[in-house]
C-alpha cells in the first residue's frame, strides 16, 4: 500500500518539484497555506502518512500548523524545510519530537528520501 505524504509550502515551485519528484513511490498531497494543509489533513485523517512543512509561511507557520496537528494525530511523522538556520524554537520542536526532523533548502532529495522511509517503514 502506497503511503501519503503531505507537502506544505507557499512557493508553487517547491510543491511542483517536490510532487514530481516523490509521486512515483507516494500518493502526494500538496497545500499552499497551513489552513489548506489542515483541511487536507481533515480529509485524509485515516490515510494521511507524514506531513512536510516549509516553516516562513504567510498567517500560519509550519510549527504553529504542526502544534495543532499533533495533539489530533500524535504518530504522524512532520518535517520541516527551511532555508533559515535553526533557531530555538526548531531546537525545541527537535527535542519535544514534534518534528522528526529539519530539511535545509535547497533540497536534499535523497535527505528527504531516506527521512522518510525511516519514518515510515
Amino acid at each position: 500500500m502506497r503511503r501519503t505524504i503531505l507537502f506544505v509550502d507557499d512557493e508553487l515551485i517547491n510543491l511542483f518539484v517536490l510532487e514530481k519528484r516523490f509521486e512515483g513511490e507516494y500518493n502526494v498531497l500538496t497545500a499552499e497555506s497551513g489552513e489548506e494543509a489542515l483541511e487536507k489533513i481533515k480529509l485524509n485523517k485515516g490515510s494521511l502518512d507524514a506531513i512536510i512543512t516549509d516553516l516562513k509561511m504567510p498567517g500560519m507557520d509550519g510549527l504553529q500548523l504542526i502544534n495543532q496537528v499533533k495533539p489530533a494525530i500524535i504518530n504522524i511523522p512532520c518535517f520541516l524545510l527551511t532555508g533559515f538556520e535553526r533557531m530555538e524554537q526548531i531546537d525545541m520542536a527537535l527535542s519535544t519530537e514534534k518534528i522528526q526532523h529539519m530539511f535545509k533548502k535547497p533540497f536534499d532529495y535523497e535527505e528527504i528520501d531516506s527521512k522518510l522511509k525511516e519514518s515510515l517503514h
